[in-house]
């Protein structure tokens, strides 16, 4: 079918817009979709940011995935098999709490910017 495609591991790429620490890969791409890997190593933290246009969801395939919200570690937590949604413009963190590398895989639908770095948590200025 035209138009159909596949990527393997070995085929897929890291982001333009990307935070410190998270070890992301981008599978497919478009105005209005991204879809990609991440993998975080034990006691590993994103930087703070926010996805303005895109509503993300996450899905874990190995380990622990944690978001926090604000400087006081609110979050949500997720194992494998569990998803994870963060609404669009949440600012957040993203980590992994445990002694083992978490992986999951990840989807953004929305439109305008992907990424916006944040110079930390809410309400830290």
């Amino acid at each position: 079918m035209e138009g159909l495609q596949s990527r393997a591991p070995e085929e897929l790429t890291v982001p333009a817009l990307s935070t410190p620490g998270i070890d992301r890969r981008e599978a497919f791409v478009d105005e209005h979709v991204w879809v990609g890997t991440i993998r975080t190593e034990p006691h590993t933290w994103s930087d703070w940011h926010l996805h303005p246009g895109h509503d993300t969801y996450g899905y874990v395939t190995a380990g622990i995935v944690r978001v926090e919200f604000d400087a006081d570690g609110n979050g949500v937590e997720a194992g494998p098999g569990g998803f994870v949604l963060i609404p669009a413009g949440i600012p957040h963190r993203e980590g992994n709490p445990s002694d083992v590398a978490n992986a999951g895989a990840i989807f953004r639908v929305g439109e305008g910017p992907i990424l916006e770095p944040l110079d930390g948590p809410p309400g830290s200025s």
